[in-house]
């Protein structure tokens, strides 16, 4: 090659590497761009939840702050359906602009563990943006169960193979998960009793037709306090605040947790520069004096996790229920 030609050549590389240099910046200032002027118009956040739901409630507060900050509109939506898979699935489909949010909750890991063909794909159609918060079950039995702890329960269990059984608010539900996965932890079996109707699975355990329960604490802390059921655990990693003498579970049996997560996501494809302001308001909406009230009045946790460490959740609850739906074979009619 003689001097002329590698002058050209070299002045075209530099040119080639000059434009690929632009191309990139040019990206990077219209993602900037784009998240100073978003959101331009209102955002519409879906729950997949009835309206009225703790999920619900706790979007709506989120929405409300989140709305003083941007200086518009947040509507929430309320999609009901299928436990949840008709409103995740209108998340999934909306278009990914960055004007559809989704607010979902620990079911949809569930979901993903009970439902071989669901209308989505629950880790690829979606962006976590964060974790906000959590609430944990607390396993209950009745008064006259002779022990006190959760480990005389798994002793009482082992000693009476599949003669313990146990109440939860439906076949597949959060409740029915959480004991599977006690006894799995500690190798025991239960006997499952699916109820419709969580007045009547309260009223039938009082009464001694059931044995055991794990519920949301807010549902059963009036009876735990009147004497009328027996607290053995908190299934969250921390004691509960409104149950402080109550132990957790991984107590007795390390490693074990279970809690019912909300957070944030957007359909997969939405502007990075959008979540990533998403994210960082969101998690700005926690610190606020009007938020935190209404997680204290709704007997939740903090859980913040941002978008990263939110998708590892994600992936490793629908790893842990696919586990525990195919040892115990949970069938969903």
């Amino acid at each position: 090659m003689n001097a002329a030609s590698a002058g050209r050549s070299g002045a075209a590389m530099a040119a080639r590497i000059l434009a690929a240099t632009l191309a990139m910046g040019g990206a990077l200032f219209s993602g900037l761009l784009q998240a100073q002027a978003w959101p331009a118009k209102p955002v519409k956040l879906i729950v997949p939840y009835p309206p009225g739901s703790s999920v619900d409630g706790f979007a709506r507060v989120v929405a409300q702050k989140l709305s003083d900050i941007w200086k518009t509109s947040v509507v929430v939506e309320a999609i009901a359906g299928a436990g949840g898979v008709v409103g995740t699935q209108a998340i999934a489909k909306a278009p990914a602009d960055g004007y559809t949010l989704g607010f979902i909750a620990a079911p949809h890991a569930v979901n993903a563990a009970l439902y071989a063909n669901l209308p989505f794909d629950p880790i690829k159609d979606f962006r976590p943006i964060a974790s906000l918060a959590s609430t944990s079950l607390v396993f209950v039995v009745r008064t006259d169960f002779k022990g006190s702890t959760i480990a005389d329960l798994i002793v009482h269990a082992r000693a009476n193979p599949g003669k313990l059984n146990f109440a939860s608010n439906g076949n597949g539900s959060y409740s029915h998960l959480t004991t599977e996965l006690l006894g799995s932890a500690a190798g025991v079996k239960f006997t499952h009793v699916p109820y419709k109707n969580i007045g009547q699975l309260a009223t039938d355990l009082m009464g001694g037709q059931v044995d055991f329960t794990a519920s949301g604490i807010s549902t059963v802390r009036s009876h735990i306090q009147a004497g009328r059921m027996k607290a053995l655990a908190v299934t969250s990693t921390k004691r509960a605040d409104l149950l402080p003498g109550v132990p957790t579970v991984g107590e007795t049996i390390p490693g074990y947790e279970s809690k019912s997560w909300m957070g944030m996501v957007t359909p997969a494809g939405a502007p990075d520069a959008v979540i990533a302001k998403v994210e960082t308001d969101a998690l700005a909406a926690m610190k606020d004096p009007a938020v935190l009230s209404a997680v204290a009045a709704q007997v939740l946790d903090l859980d913040i996790l941002e978008s990263a460490p939110f998708a590892r959740r994600i992936e490793n609850d629908i790893r842990v229920w696919k586990k525990i739906v195919a040892e115990v074979g949970v069938k969903i009619q």
